[in-house]
């Protein structure tokens, strides 16, 4: 529920690391002079070269991102990002001691024992200064998340009232969801025509769960919470008397729920203050990763219209002098969380080959292909124009493939998870099979790609795409 830190928080910590780091090389220089302990020198030997503070600064924020110090976190205490810490840091030291081992043999011993301890220690009392003031004055570390409980039962209420005491982590309690036998007794409450024991609602009660959709609009959610207890009491009831029945017995007892209809959400637990939540729908890119992907669309995008622009010039005059008709094309397609954009391709068809968005489009000897289309089509360049949708923010780089709202229509709802990431102009499936596959084999490519997202995997698909266009793999 807080599992991404706030950009703005992201970035104090990377500078802050930094900076503990950097500070430590240099105190570590100083009390190696002032210290009259280990070998003697002069105090030029144990002065640190700049590059040291640039590398030590690049090894430990590789390791921290490696151990999960800025990554995605399961509880909201501080102690597991503490440990993170404790791991990052041990990594950083070794691939340090394993640098001055072979660029700088040299180097204090001494001075890099200083070095180590006082990294860790301003590490960690800067973290808890940090984590203790955030909490003090009721900054959020983490972006702000308005949370919905699904019940008015005790397990709801003790879920927001969890949830109200990290505040200061970004969370905020909109309200309860119930039925409507609860919504009725709630307006008889306020009429004063009720029971003692149904006046024990929890408040605020903000709507029944035939409006859960218009409620997330309405109050800008971002989580919706569901007990087990609420909809399956008789199941709890069960488990809690196995568990009873068990004690005795050294025997480990592990819950395997049934989420099978779920399968195409990635699951994932976590600690919430000593509440088990299981989470199985959430964004796929946190913060940090949606501005590097950004970021890196831009960047190859920009370079990429400036570089092929001879091309464009090539194509546009070929486009022209085959057939007429305009040199762009222009499509509506679905993008990120179902937002319509206008897609641009360059022509490949005749201008009266009647409807291109039907599902025959994609028939092999199209008739209503040109011939400087079919070769655009084969080398996948009547796509170039979408580098101008990417710079625009359109699209990505890499990503599911923008669809046809006509055939969004009739997607099922495991299907529509593709839209949870911005649609890009290439992607898992393109270097796959590209068009030989059926739509619905598109989707579960796609939805392996966002289960599996990485920059990493970003830039692998990016280079294998290349190569599926040379070999002309899948495409017509």
């Amino acid at each position: 529920m807080m599992r991404h830190y706030s950009l703005r928080y992201l970035l104090f910590l990377y500078a802050m690391d930094v900076l503990m780091v950097c500070g430590a090389l240099a105190l570590s220089s100083a009390l190696r002079i002032r210290l009259e302990f280990g070998k003697p020198g002069a105090p030029e030997a144990f002065f640190n070269p700049l590059i040291l503070y640039v590398i030590a600064s690049i090894i430990w924020l590789f390791a921290f991102s490696r151990s999960n110090v800025y990554g995605p976190r399961h509880s909201p205490q501080i102690w597991g990002e503490l440990w993170n810490i404790l791991i990052g840091h041990t990594i950083a030291s070794f691939i340090f001691f394993g640098i001055l081992y072979l660029v700088y043999r040299d180097f204090s011993r001494v001075q890099a024992g200083y070095f180590i301890v006082i990294a860790l220690i301003g590490l960690i009392v800067y973290r808890l200064a940090g984590r203790l003031f955030y909490q003090r004055y009721g900054q959020s570390i983490s972006d702000t998340r308005r949370v919905l409980v699904v019940g008015t039962d005790s397990s709801a209420v003790n879920i927001a009232d969890t949830v109200k005491q990290y505040d200061w982590a970004g969370l905020s309690f909109a309200g309860y969801v119930s039925d409507q036998t609860h919504v009725t007794l709630l307006a008889k409450a306020q009429d004063g025509d009720v029971t003692p024991s149904e006046e024990t609602l929890p408040s605020p009660i903000v709507g029944v769960i035939d409006d859960l959709p218009a409620l997330v609009s309405q109050y800008q959610v971002n989580e919706v919470v569901i007990p087990l207890k609420w909809f399956d009491s008789e199941t709890s009831e069960q488990i809690s008397n196995i568990m009873r029945a068990l004690d005795a017995h050294a025997v480990n007892i592990r819950l395997a729920p049934d989420y099978s209809d779920l399968a195409y959400f990635q699951a994932s637990a976590e600690d919430f203050s000593g509440i088990p939540l299981i989470g199985v729908r959430e964004r796929v890119l946190s913060p940090a990763q949606r501005i590097f992907k950004r970021l890196f669309d831009i960047l190859f995008s920009g370079a990429a219209l400036t570089l092929m622009s001879p091309i464009f010039l090539l194509i546009t005059v070929a486009v022209r002098l085959d057939s007429r008709g305009p040199i762009i094309y222009r499509q509506k397609r679905v993008g990120e969380y179902g937002k319509l954009f206008t897609m641009l391709k360059f022509r490949s068809m005749y201008e009266d080959a009647g409807n291109p968005s039907s599902e025959y489009s994609k028939q092999r000897l199209d008739p209503r292909v040109t011939r400087v289309g079919r070769i655009l089509r084969r080398t996948s360049l009547d796509e170039l124009p979408q580098f101008i949708n990417i710079l625009r923010g359109d699209m990505s780089i890499v990503g599911p493939r923008p669809e046809m709202p006509g055939l969004v229509s009739r997607y099922d709802w495991w299907q529509r998870k593709r839209f949870e990431v911005p649609q890009g102009l290439t992607g898992w499936w393109q270097i796959n099979g590209r068009s030989d596959k059926p739509m619905h084999m598109h989707t579960e490519d796609d939805l392996f790609y966002i289960r599996n997202y990485s920059l990493w995997l970003d830039i692998q698909i990016c280079f294998r795409t290349v190569f599926a266009i040379i070999a002309g793999k899948g495409a017509f």
